[in-house]
């Protein structure tokens, strides 16, 4: 089957159930910021990674949150790079995904960090996909320095169940951000997160504090009271 280079985004199918959509709208304000020509240029130099099936469907390997930040700024078409192709293979249904799942290419746990869920369970494109909050703790954790982005499939998955089994967002829920990523931060430099892929040993460690140090972490993003972000009641 030949593919195009250039995609609709709503053709690229998820194989995961959910982002961290903190992280989404962190990613959005920041775009926002750029002038259309390097927005352009962004979307152009980010391919999005697919597997295609072999029924035809195009299964995105990497980068929803990418995809989801795309479709907020009202970018309908984004370039696609094919890193498999099974479209002229005789897999069936389930052959295909047990395949997927057995080289790591999709992650059929929930936004509560349950699962595997059957991957008919999967949203049919970006617009399905649910908010775990802890995954984006776990992207804020990162980003302040907590540990070493990795390239292990589903890492921020692996950290954003760890700090669920804490329950660093139970006492304050959403609004509990600003503690839940200091917390985040400690946790993620003690001996309990060893075994967690980007793991900072101590004595390899050239910071003792978050990047953002005692206040705010720079990677929570404010409420908006206008525009498509809007997240603040309005009132007359």
């Amino acid at each position: 089957m030949k593919i195009k280079s250039s995609q609709p985004i709503l053709c690229l199918r998820p194989t995961q159930f959910s982002v961290g959509v903190l992280e989404v709208e962190h990613k959005v304000v920041e775009a926002q910021r750029l002038s259309r020509k390097k927005l352009a240029k962004l979307v152009r130099n980010t391919p999005v990674p697919i597997v295609v099936a072999p029924w035809g469907d195009l299964f995105v390997l990497d980068r929803h949150h990418f995809i989801f930040m795309c479709w907020h700024l009202k970018v309908r078409k984004l370039r696609v790079e094919i890193v498999k192709d099974y479209s002229q293979s005789k897999l069936s249904y389930r052959e295909f995904w047990r395949r997927m799942v057995e080289d790591h290419c999709a992650h059929l746990y929930d936004q509560f960090g349950d699962g595997p869920r059957e991957a008919l369970y999967l949203p049919h494109d970006i617009r399905g996909l649910a908010d775990d909050p802890y995954r984006s703790l776990a992207w804020m954790a990162r980003k302040e320095g907590a540990y070493e982005n990795s390239d292990e499939k589903f890492a921020e998955f692996k950290w954003a169940d760890f700090f669920r089994n804490e329950r660093l967002l139970a006492k304050h829920g959403r609004a509990g951000f600003v503690p839940a990523v200091k917390q985040a931060w400690t946790l993620a430099r003690s001996r309990a997160a060893m075994k967690l892929p980007g793991y900072i040993a101590p004595h390899l460690a050239k910071t003792d504090a978050p990047r953002s140090g005692r206040g705010k972490s720079a990677f929570i993003p404010e409420p908006q009271s206008t525009g498509d972000l809007a997240s603040i009641p309005t009132t007359k």
